[in-house]
Parts: C-alpha cells; sequence; structure tokens
C-alpha cells in the first residue's frame, strides 16, 4: 500500500506542477483537476488524518471541470464560486479532526475564488495562498509528494505570473 500512496503522489505532483506553466484557463483548470482527484486518492489511502483533504480535492476535481465549462460557454462563475466555497465550508465540519482541517478548508476556499477567475492573471496571483496553506498541512498530515508538488507549484506559479503577466507589460514599456 505505501507504494501505491506513493505513486499516486507522484503522479498528481507532475500535474499540479504543470498547469501554471499554460497560458490558457482551459489547460489550467483541467491540469489541476487531474492533479486534486490524484491526490484525493492518496489522501484517502493515508488515513483518517486526510480526509479533509481527501474530500475537498474530490470536490475540487468535480469544481475545476464546472469552472472549465462556464469559463468555456462565457458564462458567470459566481455562482459555482458561492456554491462550492460552501461546500468545503461544510465538508471541513464534516470531516473535521481538529484545528488542523482549517487549513485545507481556507486553501480550498482561496483556490475556489482563483479558478473561478476567468482572467489568467487574477487566478496565479490568488492562488499564491492557498500553496502556502497546503504546504503546512500536508507537512502535518505526511503527505511529503503533495509538500513537494505544492512548493514546486509556489515555484511554478511564479514562473508562470513572471512569464505570462510581468514580463510582456515591461517588454512593451
Amino acid at each position: 500500500m505505501p507504494i501505491l500512496i506513493r505513486t499516486l503522489g507522484i503522479a498528481a505532483l507532475i500535474f499540479c506542477i504543470i498547469p501554471f506553466q499554460f497560458k490558457r484557463h482551459k489547460h489550467i483548470v483541467l491540469c489541476k483537476m487531474v492533479s486534486e482527484l490524484l491526490f484525493a486518492t492518496q489522501y484517502f489511502l493515508i488515513g483518517p488524518t486526510a480526509y479533509t483533504g481527501a474530500c475537498l480535492d474530490l470536490i475540487s476535481g468535480g469544481r475545476n471541470y464546472l469552472f472549465y465549462k462556464l469559463v468555456d460557454m462565457k458564462k458567470s462563475t459566481l455562482p459555482v464560486i458561492i456554491l462550492f466555497s460552501g461546500f468545503m465550508i461544510a465538508l471541513g465540519a464534516i470531516t473535521w479532526a481538529g484545528w488542523l482541517s482549517l487549513l485545507p478548508v481556507c486553501a480550498k476556499v482561496i483556490s475556489t475564488v482563483s479558478y473561478g477567475m476567468k482572467k489568467e492573471t487574477l487566478l496565479r496571483f490568488i492562488t499564491l495562498p492557498s500553496c502556502i496553506l497546503w504546504v503546512i498541512y500536508n507537512i502535518s498530515v505526511g503527505g511529503w509528494e503533495a509538500v513537494i508538488g505544492d512548493t514546486l507549484s509556489l515555484c511554478s506559479i511564479l514562473i508562470g505570473i513572471w512569464k505570462f503577466d510581468i514580463r510582456p507589460k515591461a517588454a512593451v514599456q
């Protein structure tokens, strides 16, 4: 079982790192959907201390797919942001395992807002605090691949911000 848990974590890690190197919303959220579903499976296999993260990541996979469809159809994402933020808070209460459970709940509410943004620049900037909260949570529950993944995601987001948001503006001036 430990080999399966780590293998899922490594696969999730790959899909966790690369999305912020994409320019388009569609590619970012679909890649994150795969990552979150793989991490959810890993958390379920880790056991009860990681069930909050598992449930939140499972719901997030569906959330990301909805955001992809809504943005693709040029529809408002606000109702989904409100709905899924409520889901995240409710799941956090249901799977409460102590104060540690607040970290993934807050991280998921932040990422729900960020992935609902149609502008990729906002998506990248708003995702930063979510990654930091996940790093702390994953250290606490022993999801080491997720710690590495979220740390590398932070780096990837910063590179994406430089590549897509800062550098093009600097070149114009």
